[in-house]
């Protein structure tokens, strides 16, 4: 926990130990169930620091998880000629939802879209509630995609466009299940990872710039 996730997590902390701790005091066992649910969600919502390794021609991890799909092309209207390599990580309920910049750069634009609400793990969810940032930087235009789950569907970012990020610097949580998408121009670097990695956010390198 955080001063960047309290503010996030205490709606759903909260209401669980109001209910709980008095039924748990009273000898109730649903009191214990609603504390020990109350005390996951903050679990869920924690916040570990973490150190970036800072190499200028490595793209990091944007979240923690496993990766679920490596792409060499797919359409990405936000890079150079609408295309580009992806990597796809899907964070479920264990893994640390605090999501953080790939690049050091500016956000040079951000968007919310879709309606969805698949399972994140699941092809549909592409579809789902989303968050798109561009980063522009000496490593170029990258995406990132923060893609929200079935069960609270929503996103909550804490930069701006305008602002200049740094390597692993947060740009916010992602609620519950979901999964984070990060897009380079086609060509532009050679991918690190694989279907099945686990990767930590600002720690893992996806992908490792092309000389010239």
């Amino acid at each position: 926990m955080s001063r960047h996730t309290w503010p996030v997590a205490r709606r759903y902390v909260l209401p669980p130990l109001a209910l709980g701790l008095p039924l748990a005091a009273s000898g109730r066992r649903s009191g214990w169930a609603l504390a020990g649910l109350g005390v996951a969600v903050l679990a869920f919502f924690r916040d570990p620091e973490r150190a970036t390794p800072g190499d200028p021609a490595v793209i990091y991890a944007a979240s923690d998880g496993f990766v679920t799909g490596v792409d060499d092309d797919v359409e990405e209207p936000w890079l150079p000629g609408g295309r580009g390599a992806r990597v796809t990580v899907f964070l479920s309920v264990s893994d640390v939802h605090v999501n953080r910049s790939p690049v050091d750069g500016v956000l040079a634009r951000s968007e919310q879209v879709g309606e969805g609400f698949a399972p994140a793990l699941l092809k549909g969810a592409q579809d789902n509630r989303r968050n798109r940032l561009l980063i522009e930087g000496e490593a170029g235009p990258v995406v990132v995609v923060q893609v929200a789950g079935a069960i609270a569907r929503t996103i909550s970012n804490w930069v701006a466009v305008g602002d200049r990020l740094t390597a692993g610097q947060r740009l916010g949580v992602i609620h519950f299940g979901s999964r984070t998408d990060v897009l380079l121009p086609v060509g532009a670097a050679d991918v690190l990872v694989r279907r099945g990695t686990r990767v930590t956010a600002g720690v893992t390198p996806l992908f490792r710039l092309r000389a010239g």
